[in-house]
């Protein structure tokens, strides 16, 4: 395996004195695609606000390039390299996409973020006949493009997502998962929380994390998962029983 980019060692967390995470070890190696799957409930997304500090653990620790994060506020985060794109509140429905992604480069130069926004509409053309429209009147395969690239144009080694195909169109689903891979064939190391389409979604993917009820299963394979008919049954709602 490459050089460890995350690694995740008996994290605890939870929600007024109620906890979801029980020791949870993981790790993600540079270059990777690193998929977490699991039921609603499950505690994924705790486990993504856990590491990026929106919530503080109970235990347990977070590193990433091997400095401990414990050291840093959540604010800080996206200056050691990382990124998040949580699954809902990802954009500011009153401001323009324009605004949204100037938002991430707060503290730049305007020279600097005029030249980040014009990449940025170069890799997402769709944003960029919509800069001046409020986030507001996006579609929702619109709206996570921008969570995306809002995400990106701070240039970050490491970016997590939960759930960015939720709720899509088919087609939508595909064009997002598009977008997922030109980011990490251009050197960003991902960890992708799925719960919707993930037979779609899972054979990008060079390792995934079963959660259950807080807890993580050891890495396995995405093909081990995919061939899998008791994993498929109970996550993925695939019956293959029913088709005998």
């Amino acid at each position: 395996m490459s050089e460890t980019v995350l690694r995740v060692e008996g994290l605890e967390a939870g929600y007024g004195g109620f906890p979801v995470l029980h020791g949870v070890d993981l790790e993600v190696a540079a270059g990777e695609i690193v998929a977490v799957v699991g039921p609603n409930g499950a505690g994924k997304s705790t486990l993504l606000k856990t590491i990026f500090r929106l919530l503080l653990p109970a235990g347990g620790s977070v590193s990433f390039e091997g400095s401990d994060l414990r050291r840093h506020p959540a604010h800080s985060l996206a200056e050691l390299g990382m990124g998040y794109v949580p699954q809902e509140h990802n954009t500011f429905p009153d401001l323009s996409v324009r605004d949204n992604l100037a938002v991430a480069l707060r503290g730049s130069s305007p020279v600097e973020i005029r030249r980040r926004v014009n990449e940025v509409a170069e890799a997402y053309p769709a944003l960029r006949d919509r800069m001046n429209q409020n986030a507001s009147t996006l579609s929702g395969g619109e709206r996570q493009m921008l969570a995306l690239a809002s995400a990106m144009i701070t240039g970050p080694r490491f970016l997590a997502l939960d759930e960015p195909t939720t709720g899509l169109a088919p087609s939508i689903v595909a064009e997002r998962i598009q977008d997922i891979l030109r980011i990490r064939d251009a050197g960003t190391t991902l960890l992708w929380v799925i719960e919707e389409s993930p037979l779609v979604c899972l054979p990008h993917c060079d390792r995934v994390y079963v959660m259950q009820a807080g807890v993580l299963d050891r890495p396995v394979s995405s093909k081990e998962v995919l061939e899998d008919a008791a994993l498929q049954a109970l996550f993925f709602g695939v019956d293959h029983a029913a088709d005998t």
